[in-house]
């Protein structure tokens, strides 16, 4: 059990470690002098040549479709209460919940990345950390804290934590097929770090004033930068993990797919874009494997109490009601196998339109949706965007969308002159928060920048 607490301390810290990374800004899409828009549609080409390193297009991003005022609650002058309070009544609060809670993260550390023109065409290579962290809790969990005894039983099903981690070495090529019509892709190779799977398929509770029963079954999968087995004990629970050397031992690939048509020809001022992201896999060659052992778990008050020895009576039942509790989370070990996992597959559609009054103003319209193996990490998103480029060096966009973690207001400025880029921006502005500039309507934030540094001329 000791190897497992370590482990997890070890996963908690590099997900926290990876809270300030690189992402590439769906704000920048329609942004001619952005550099990393091949990894959103890989027929995109930059201006010109480039190369960029850690600090090329760093970013901290979070999602979730509910917030603090889901939690707090204002009551009388200047006071809050919370949702567990008999001021606020259970309807109030389970009507401002989703059916579904959300919350994750995704991150992208890029190590190095270049791209130039060859070919007759436009290259790039991008070395790059990826990731991703989600947690989805069904509205049933909240009813039951809320309710308590209020309801006799509560069947609460889908609770999931998701995590990926893998590195990604990526070589992209765009070509222009005839006028207008690009055509782009990114090979990938990719080396699985890390990953686990955490699926609540059954809890039940039935309870009264004096009788609790519990009933649960869990599923779970993980594999680490290594070849490692789960421990048993006598019992045959497992109760730690057995870590070989590190060594990479799982990876996969993937491919991006793109295509952009300028219509001038057709429609003056309009173009149309489409793509497809990570269509692949990681093969995790030793991926431990388990479920829960189906324990019911009964509760029926404390029994005979010896008054004379009143603390150690209590001690001896909390201890009994602990024992019965942790079987809830004893897991049997199904083994070690090799295990394919599909990668977060993603489509974006946009359009283009440049006013014919003034040509550096444009706008568009962009649609991306996730078709993730786990729920927990499928979403999508469609926002209309204002473009403007007074200056060859200088443009801005500001968008505004609504997705699966709600609305969002999106801007970017980007100032590239020779021999310099800088950008900043974001995907989703925190536009109320409380004194303690903690987000109010949902825990989703997003906040990008870098430096690069331009190679060539402007073509």
């Amino acid at each position: 059990m000791k190897n497992i607490k370590y482990l997890l301390v070890a996963f908690a810290l590099f997900v926290c470690s990876h809270a300030a990374v690189a992402q590439t800004s769906v704000s920048s899409y329609f942004l001619d002098g952005a550099f990393h828009n091949n990894r959103l549609n890989p027929a995109m080409k930059a201006e010109r040549g480039f190369f960029s390193t850690v600090v090329g297009n760093m970013a901290l991003r979070t999602r979730s479709n509910f917030g603090i005022s889901n939690i707090l609650y204002p009551r009388g002058e200047n006071e809050l209460t919370t949702f567990m309070s008999g001021d606020v009544s259970a309807e109030e609060f389970l009507n401002g919940m989703p059916d579904n809670a959300l919350f994750g993260f995704n991150f992208d550390e890029t190590l190095a990345s270049f791209g130039f023109r060859a070919f007759g065409g436009y290259a790039t290579f991008d070395l790059t950390l990826h990731s991703s962290l989600s947690m989805s809790m069904p509205k049933g969990l909240f009813e039951f804290a809320k309710r308590g005894l209020q309801k006799s039983a509560y069947d609460i099903a889908g609770i999931n934590f998701n995590t990926m981690n893998y590195a990604s070495a990526s070589l992209g090529y765009s070509h222009e097929v005839f006028e207008g019509f690009r055509v782009g892709a990114n090979l990938k190779y990719l080396m699985g770090l890390a990953h686990a799977d955490l699926t609540v398929d059954k809890l039940k509770v039935e309870m009264d004033e004096e009788h609790w029963l519990v009933e649960s079954h869990a599923r779970v999968q993980a594999a680490l930068f290594c070849e490692a087995k789960a421990t048993l004990d006598e019992d045959g629970v497992v109760d730690g993990v057995e870590i070989g050397a590190l060594a990479p031992t799982s990876s996969g690939f993937a491919v991006d797919l793109g295509v952009l048509y300028d219509m001038n020809r057709f429609v003056p001022g309009l173009t149309l874009s489409a793509s497809v992201l990570d269509l692949g896999f990681i093969n995790w060659k030793h991926m431990m494997k388990g479920q829960s052992t189906d324990a019911k778990v009964e509760f029926d008050g404390f029994g005979t109490v010896d008054y004379d020895n009143m603390e150690t009576a209590v001690e001896d039942e909390l201890e009994r009601l602990g024992d019965d509790a942790a079987k809830l989370l004893e897991f049997a070990y199904d083994g070690t196998e090799s295990v394919k996992t599909r990668m977060n597959t993603t489509m974006y559609l946009g359009a283009e339109y440049n006013m014919p009054f003034y040509k550096p103003l444009s706008v568009a319209v962009l649609y991306g949706q996730c078709f993730a193996p786990t729920e927990s990490n499928r979403w999508f998103d469609v926002r209309g965007y204002v473009n403007i480029s007074p200056l060859k060096w200088l443009e801005a966009s500001v968008n505004f969308g609504y997705n699966t973690y709600g609305t969002n207001l999106g801007w970017m400025l980007n100032v590239h002159p020779a021999g310099f880029s800088f950008f900043i921006g974001s995907d989703h502005m925190i536009t109320k928060v409380t004194p303690q500039f903690i987000p109010v309507d949902d825990f989703s934030s997003h906040l990008t920048f870098g430096i690069n540094f331009p190679i060539g001329t402007r073509k």
